[in-house]
């Protein structure tokens, strides 16, 4: 079956999570995005490159068709389940600097992560790093998107009682030190942070 998606009138970060989903979900030979801008065409296609998913465009009548083949869609599942990542975040801010610029890079770093391809299996918070996993966290509502999306979250149980905040963790659940080694070693790509 062939598929058309109309994303007119949306801007490119709009729709290539519709995009991404309907790859993921639908079972067709085809699929043909159609948007109203040759520059929005062109976000989607860097998109779709950055998650190794190759398109072509075509216009026809004003409208820019972007069209993914079976092919490419096969390949795009391959890269998705090619590596087993694990982050692991230690502090609530990204970098050294300033902490206002450090808090708003984190928020940022979680923003487009849960729009990444492939996600990470697993995010894990240790030291500083838990504050991010508690009540009015500024990143909460994207680890529940990344929970829906199947990430693990864990969260380092001593690190929770040594800040105090056992009872406020809202994302995911507490995890010893031993199987966030386990995790950690196990994975084919960890990423600290």
């Amino acid at each position: 079956m062939d598929y058309k998606i109309d994303v007119r009138g949306m801007t490119a970060h709009q729709s290539w999570p519709i995009i991404q989903k309907t790859i993921r979900e639908m079972d067709f030979r085809s699929l043909t995005t159609v948007t109203d801008s040759l520059d929005k065409a062109r976000e989607i296609l860097n998109m779709a490159k950055d998650s190794d998913i190759n398109t072509f465009l075509e216009e026809s009548s004003g409208d820019f068709l972007i069209h993914f083949s079976q092919t490419a869609l096969q390949d795009g599942d391959k890269f998705t389940s090619s590596k087993v990542s694990v982050v692991v975040i230690t502090d609530c801010t990204l970098g050294r600097g300033e902490q206002e610029l450090g808090k708003a890079l984190m928020k940022s770093y979680f923003y487009h992560l849960k729009q990444c391809r492939p996600c990470p299996k697993t995010i894990i918070f240790l030291n500083g790093g838990v504050a991010l996993t508690v009540e009015d966290s500024e990143v909460l509502k994207e680890l529940r998107v990344l929970t829906e999306k199947g990430v693990e979250i864990l969260t380092s149980d001593t690190c929770l009682n040594y800040y105090g905040l056992s009872s406020r963790l809202a994302a995911g659940r507490t995890a010893s030190m031993k199987e966030i080694t386990q995790r950690m070693h196990k994975a084919e790509n960890t990423i600290i942070i």
